[in-house]
């Protein structure tokens, strides 16, 4: 069910959407590329400890998030921008965050009975549970009723 934007204040922060990211999901999801995101000897070579989780596996855990928190309002017109900041290696958990951050009111959205919507404004980012840090950053923006 989608949520008003007056149950999500400004400072609400979205449930965490946690995962152990397995060596045979990364590849799964990095097929058919044969390369440090698939291949270890490969990571190895350069310097890496494990394969590198790709980058589109990050946008899969903020929308499971963001589906989780806002439902059909985040699937049918939610915005999402973020970069990789460190590397995610095979064997770690992650977890995916988001604090609200912003409403801004879309009058353009009024219905027939004045009920407009309101863009929420959210900071997203990702981190590893084992030492805390910060491996995606970005923001995100989903439109809710007001």
């Amino acid at each position: 069910m989608t949520p008003r934007a007056d149950q999500v204040p400004v400072g609400f922060s979205v449930p965490p959407f946690r995962r152990r990211i397995t060596r045979e999901m990364a590849i799964t999801h990095a097929s058919p590329m044969k390369n440090f995101h698939t291949v270890l000897e490969d990571a190895q070579a350069l310097g890496y400890p494990d394969i590198v989780i790709a980058g589109p596996m990050f946008t899969c855990f903020f929308s499971e998030m963001l589906t989780r928190c806002f439902g059909e309002a985040w699937l049918t017109g939610g915005d999402l921008r973020f970069k990789l900041v460190k590397p995610v290696f095979a064997g770690e958990t992650v977890a995916a965050r988001a604090t609200v951050t912003a409403h801004e009111a879309e009058p353009e959205r009024a219905n027939a009975v004045g009920c407009g919507a309101i863009q929420v404004h959210l900071d997203v980012w990702c981190e590893r549970e084992d030492d805390g840090v910060t491996t995606s950053t970005g923001a995100a923006i989903v439109r809710l009723p007001s």
